[in-house]
């Protein structure tokens, strides 16, 4: 069955470029509001066009030992759209075979640099493991400044290669680098799971963006982050920060936090987001209330077992004629 996108025309009242949504705690939505609203001088009415789409969901459920759980049916899943339950299940598949867009975020700036050898050896090992033919991978290496390889379908080859020529040095322009990221997999309009795998310390001190725009972006893009934290030193306020966080990132996406450890072994991280990949299921939904707001939150839940996935979603809207 296709996994696919519906359109509804309608006219609002629309007073604010974009809204979004997500269940988060109340002080980071709050400044996630505020970023888009909080600020902006009265406008004048206007009337737009929404584009609605099916909510579209990649799951991970795991059991309280934290083992994948396989062989759920839609039935299992209970689906919350503030706080509406949903029942329009349009598509439900399990061990998706939908095509991966990667998109590799690695810090190659100096607090890194004593466990970048390790870095690029193991990345070109999960590439060669995990990536098909329909998959791509883009890299973004970043500094205080983001270097982007050009995406690559089915060669593997080719983005080690690149890997294998990255020197670390220089400054953190954390936030710059995700968003930059996020923006350019949610150009791409093929029915696709969007991976950003972010290797960092999350130390930030370049950046023009915030935390809470990142955020933004990376919701609108509908990505999932998996932070791979290469910090040395957890105990200091930058560790701790860092760690932070890379946490929030990964909680707010649907993703997953994973710290390589103090010899800095990224193999098995790696290795369980592979599995991840693998075991994931797809999950589209109609809601039943899109006339409420643009703003919406998600919770899905399945028993005592573990569901991770985005958060939230947003309606896009965007100027037009009725």
């Amino acid at each position: 069955m296709e996994f696919r996108l519906f359109g509804i025309v309608s006219t609002l009242l629309f007073f604010a470029p974009t809204l979004f949504a997500q269940t988060i705690p109340l002080e980071i939505g709050n400044a996630l509001m505020a970023n888009d609203l909080g600020s902006a001088p009265a406008r004048p009415t206007l009337t737009v066009r929404k584009e609605v789409e099916e909510v579209n969901l990649i799951l991970s459920v795991t059991d309280h030992r934290g083992h994948f759980v396989q062989g759920l049916t839609p039935s299992d899943l209970t689906i919350l759209d503030n706080n509406a339950k949903q029942t329009e299940i349009t598509f439900f598949q399990s061990q998706t075979n939908l095509p991966l867009r990667i998109a590799f975020v690695l810090d190659v700036s100096s607090s890194v640099a004593s466990r970048f050898a390790a870095e690029q050896f193991t990345i070109r090992s999960f590439l060669k493991q995990v990536t098909k033919p329909e998959d791509s991978v883009m890299l973004y290496a970043f500094n205080q400044n983001i270097e982007f390889s050009t995406q690559v379908r089915g060669n593997w080859k080719q983005i080690s290669r690149r890997i294998s020529k990255l020197k670390p040095g220089g400054e953190t322009a954390l936030y710059d680098a995700i968003t930059t990221a996020a923006q350019h997999l949610g150009e791409d309009p093929h029915p696709a799971r969007k991976i950003l795998i972010l290797i960092s310390d999350g130390e930030e001190n370049a950046s023009k963006s915030s935390l809470d725009a990142t955020i933004t972006s990376v919701l609108k893009a509908e990505t999932v982050v998996y932070a791979v934290n290469m910090g040395e030193d957890r105990t200091t306020q930058i560790g701790k920060e860092g760690e932070a966080t890379l946490e929030q990132l990964a909680d707010v996406t649907g993703g997953a936090y994973l710290h390589a450890g103090e010899s800095g072994d990224v193999g098995w991280v790696f290795a369980k987001i592979r599995k991840e990949l693998r075991s994931q299921y797809a999950l589209a939904y109609r809601p039943s209330n899109l006339a409420q707001q643009l703003f919406h939150q998600l919770t899905i839940s399945s028993g005592n077992l573990r569901v991770r996935c985005r958060r939230a979603y947003y309606v896009r809207a965007s100027n037009g004629k009725p």
